[in-house]
């Protein structure tokens, strides 16, 4: 077996720089440099224990990809080691980020947050880390969480692995675990799984079998973070069982401002409670850190409607007053009435406050050539059947040009809205159109009713005995399949893509739409085969078609004769491409109760992102 030093290059290509703290027996890690991409890298050597199984579980990890993991670059044996590639760690470890106190709560949301986000990810996949402690989570200085170790170290260390509900649990558990350590400093061990003391983190107390609850460790722990850690490190066995769970209790969090450099200092601005301040002024650094703005991962798919206005928007304008004494001077300019910084904003209310209540802020000089206000004129402000205070005639020149500009503006004709208003209402003739062709049945007899008249008047033919022969009963005319039931189908989630708005898509509302979770791929992020909608009938009915209304372009979508229950089974009825008006028909129709619409590409949406949004859905 080789030995691994500095100089040893690695498969031909990664040559060892210098060591680096492993808390993994048997394992050391290297700074390393690609000598045929010409980067840094991070190399783990595997020098005993369970290679291959390891090695298995690094390409397996290398399978899952999503910004917070750490990337595995390569894996391979040289000279009878085993090696890992990844890219270089550059952020602070959450031990290092607590060696001088525990984070702030919003701090410790969002960071563990992050990080449930990125395992939820790699759940989906079939991947789990099972072995999270402190020294896994890095926060780079720019606030990004990056999380080491997916399935690799768990296997280095041995533990079982369980199957899917046991190890979601697992992750679960111990991201919570890491949650108690960001709130208080202190790392709960599990003796009991095997995962042991933290060599980097000062474990916690242990009260009846169970840790101590943070809030009697750290002063201002809120009541929603201390009962999760209670509840979930306790003998209850309750709290999240898998990482969405998770997310699902922590969010909404904010920005993450404890990140540093790996190497970096610590001081009173990026630990403790100083964490919870913005802005670090005493800190200096030679490039300020990029601020990014976190959001939940839930979030981002749920938008908010049209015509909700968002935090920060500023009012419409006051409108425009006139003072009562003339005068001519500059233009005026409009500024918002809201400040610019929230440092301001007190101050721009004194301001307000303090200025006089008939008067504007800043009054422009009288013009030469007119005189004051007329003495029947009130000091205090015009008459009301006199809004100029009769201070000069209607031929005098205006002291205030920029009274007269508004109203020219508003009286102009405005084309742009006229030919919205022709286009929408020839668009809604022709959607009035397109139904009633859809669904009214040809006429065959080339003769309108006439015929139909003709056979109702037609004497009947008398029987043997000379009686009237009964009269047929009418049949009663066949109408358009009626949908009374439709469920969301998602090929990875027993609960469907957003079913509390499946109903949207049927209620004859085009304003309202049923939608779907939000990818940055058409084919689902390669997360799951596809999603659906079942529509149940009333009764078996022939079937011979279905129209849906999507917004954005693009897509693919199958209509199938089966239940949701094994939606990609079934004769493929129509299928084709989505647009706007999308009208699939069938070859022949078809007698059913049940109809699957299975959505096997998602369409391009006008903000250059890939879900549905069904505003209506038929059947025909």
């Amino acid at each position: 077996m080789a030995e691994v030093g500095r100089g040893t290059v690695l498969a031909g290509r990664y040559r060892v720089l210098e060591p680096l703290p492993s808390d993994l027996e048997g394992v050391s890690v290297w700074r390393a440099v690609d000598q045929i991409l010409d980067r840094p890298v991070r190399v783990r050597v595997l020098q005993s224990g369970d290679v291959a199984p390891a090695l298995d579980a690094a390409r397996r990890a290398a399978l899952v990809t999503d910004a917070r993991l750490v990337r595995v670059l390569d894996v391979g044996m040289h000279e009878g080691v085993g090696y890992v590639v990844t890219e270089q760690i550059v952020g602070a470890s959450l031990a290092q980020l607590v060696e001088n106190g525990p984070l702030t709560a919003d701090q410790a949301r969002a960071v563990v947050g992050e990080a449930a986000a990125a395992l939820e990810v790699a759940r989906r996949r079939g991947v789990h880390h099972l072995a999270l402690r402190p020294s896994v989570v890095h926060v780079s200085a720019d606030g990004r969480v990056l999380l080491s170790g997916l399935a690799l170290d768990a296997a280095l260390t041995g533990l079982p692995p369980g199957d899917a509900a046991a190890t979601s649990r697992t992750d679960a558990v111990d991201l919570v675990r890491l949650l108690y350590t960001a709130l208080t400093g202190r790392w709960p061990a599990d003796q009991q799984r095997g995962v042991g003391p933290s060599p980097d983190v000062e474990t916690a107390p242990v009260l009846d079998g169970a840790p101590v609850p943070p809030a009697e460790l750290t002063r201002g722990v809120p009541n929603d973070l201390d009962t999760l850690c209670t509840v979930t490190l306790g003998s209850y066995g309750d709290g999240p069982h898998t990482p969405g769970e998770l997310v699902h209790e922590l969010e909404p969090w904010g920005e993450i401002r404890v990140g540093r450099a790996a190497d970096g200092p610590v001081d009173a601005a990026t630990a403790g409670a100083a964490a919870a301040a913005p802005a670090a002024a005493d800190v200096e650094t030679e490039t300020a850190p990029v601020r990014v703005p976190r959001q939940s991962v839930r979030t981002v798919f749920d938008e908010a409607p049209p015509g909700v206005v968002r935090p920060g928007t500023p009012p419409p304008a006051a409108p425009a007053r006139a003072s009562g004494l003339p005068g001519a001077g500059p233009r005026i300019e409009r500024t918002s009435a809201l400040p610019a910084a929230g440092a301001g904003a007190a101050a721009g209310a004194a301001a307000a406050a303090a200025a006089p209540p008939t008067l504007p802020a800043t009054i422009p000089p009288v013009a030469a050539g007119h005189g004051g206000p007329p003495p029947s004129v009130a000091p205090a402000g015009p008459a009301e059947d006199e809004p100029w205070g009769g201070a000069w005639d209607d031929g005098g020149d205006d002291p205030f040009p920029f009274e007269q500009d508004e109203p020219e503006e508003r009286r102009r004709f405005g084309a742009t809205g006229l030919v919205l208003v022709l286009v929408g209402l020839a668009v809604l003739v022709g959607l009035v159109l397109a139904a009633r062709a859809l669904f009214t049945s040809p006429d065959l007899t080339g003769g309108g009713t006439e015929p139909e008249q003709t056979a109702s008047s037609a004497p009947s033919e008398p029987t043997d005995d000379g009686s009237e022969p009964p009269a047929s009963p009418e049949q009663p005319a066949a109408g358009p399949p009626v949908v009374i039931g439709i469920r969301s189908l998602d090929a990875s989630d027993a609960d469907g893509e957003h079913e509390e708005a499946v109903t949207r898509a049927t209620d004859g509302d085009p304003g309202t739409y049923w939608f779907s979770q939000t990818y940055n791929r058409p084919d689902f992020a390669g997360l799951k085969e596809g999603v659906g909608l079942e529509l149940r009938l009333a009764q078996a009915t022939a079937v011979s078609g279905v129209t849906l209304q999507v917004n954005g372009s693009g897509g693919n979508v199958e209509v199938r004769a089966t239940s949701g229950d094994a939606p990609t089974q079934g004769d493929v009825l129509a299928s084709g491409p989505m647009g706007p008006e999308t009208a699939l028909t069938f070859a022949e129709p078809v007698e059913t109760d049940v109809i699957t619409i299975w959505f096997t590409e998602l369409p391009t949406m006008p903000d250059g992102r890939f879900r549905i949004e069904l505003p209506e859905l038929g059947v025909s």
